[in-house]
């Protein structure tokens, strides 16, 4: 099941990374993984809510070990990010700064206090969008820390304590985080429920399987279709005008992640023979979530007057993972050392 999820986690990566480079960037090339963008994030967050499921049942049993793990990961890959951003931006506007203010995405946010806030991941609380310079993809940052917060109180506090300052939480999260929290919770859900699903496969060989054709279906066809027909968002102060799509997409997701134990049973052996790529790939997806956007758009200002072109397409996607393979690796690899430090502090 672990192989399984770094595979999906890999999948849902290059989706945003492809899809984002994709578009006037490189003359429409994958521009129909525009689709399937959202639906990605989606699959991040009930990724999200699963481990998490699984750490706080297994390891983290104390609010103390929940939240040096959670600091360590985010900070071994947000703050590199910070700094490439800032710098890959910088040469990027100095060499085309036509792409980057006329361009096709939204101008860069330069502004000091779009930085500091991002570092704290502070950045997008009430909508406030003040994502670091090309970097919009941090604005789920702020959703992944305030649910990692909120579950943190309704787990680990009791109580009085759990009352107060999970009012608290949300309300200084604001609508959107908190309309999408029930997101999370479905991988939190779809966790608990895999763990009764191993022991209850001999009575499902035929209805698990199904469903989990069915939901896979689901998200490889039908997402395009839901998300063009299906706009429905509740009529109060949030920015995002998909909930609804977003959640169909994460409900699928669930229930693949509850019905896979029944087929990969099956996939056990091909899953295991190319269990060292699909872990090593998984492995630097947080990186290449964080580091693709402002690379995509550096590596575009050298050739914008044939974004169609061979040499264009490869040096933006190659470029960006190579860069993002470099720089990650290493990344990756600081959790272990901010862990200790974090540690030794406390």
């Amino acid at each position: 099941m672990s192989i399984y999820l770094d595979l999906l986690r890999f999948i849902a990566a290059m989706t945003v990374f492809l899809g984002h480079a994709s578009g006037k960037l490189t003359g429409g090339f994958l521009w129909q993984l525009n689709d399937y963008l959202s639906a990605a994030v989606m699959i991040f967050f009930v990724l999200s809510g699963y481990v998490i499921g699984f750490v706080s049942d297994t390891k983290e049993h104390t609010i103390k070990d929940y939240s040096i793990a959670r600091v360590a990961r985010l900070a071994s890959v947000v703050l590199p990010a910070i700094l490439l951003t800032i710098i890959v931006d910088y040469i990027g506007v100095q060499i085309n700064p036509d792409l980057y203010y006329g361009g096709p995405w939204q101008e860069p946010q330069f502004d000091i206090i779009n930085y500091v806030l991002s570092t704290f991941l502070l950045q997008n609380l009430w909508g406030m969008n003040l994502n670091p310079g090309m970097n919009a993809m941090f604005w789920s940052l702020t959703y992944e820390l305030m649910f990692y917060i909120i579950f943190a109180v309704a787990f680990y506090f009791k109580g009085i304590k759990r009352i107060i300052f999970l009012t608290m939480a949300l309300a200084i999260s604001g609508p959107d985080i908190v309309l999408y929290f029930p997101v999370w919770l479905l991988g939190l859900m779809a966790y608990h429920l895999t763990k009764k699903t191993n022991k209850t496969l001999e009575n499902s060989k035929i209805f698990l399987p199904i469903l989990f054709i069915f939901s896979a279906f689901s998200l490889i066809v039908l997402t395009p279709f839901i998300k063009s027909n299906l706009n429905y968002t509740p009529n109060i102060m949030i920015t995002n005008k998909n909930i609804l799509a977003d959640y169909i997409s994460a409900l699928m997701f669930t229930i693949n992640l509850i019905a896979a134990p029944s087929i990969l049973v099956l996939l056990s052996p091909t899953l295991k023979f190319l269990s060292k790529y699909i872990v090593t790939a998984a492995s630097l997806t947080f990186s290449l979530y964080l580091f693709h956007r402002p690379l995509i758009q550096f590596f575009a200002t050298f050739n914008t007057e044939m974004p169609e072109s061979l040499i264009n397409r490869f040096s933006v996607i190659v470029g960006t993972l190579f860069v993002t393979a470099v720089i990650g690796y290493w990344a990756e690899k600081q959790k272990y050392t901010i862990k200790k430090y974090i540690k030794k502090w406390m």
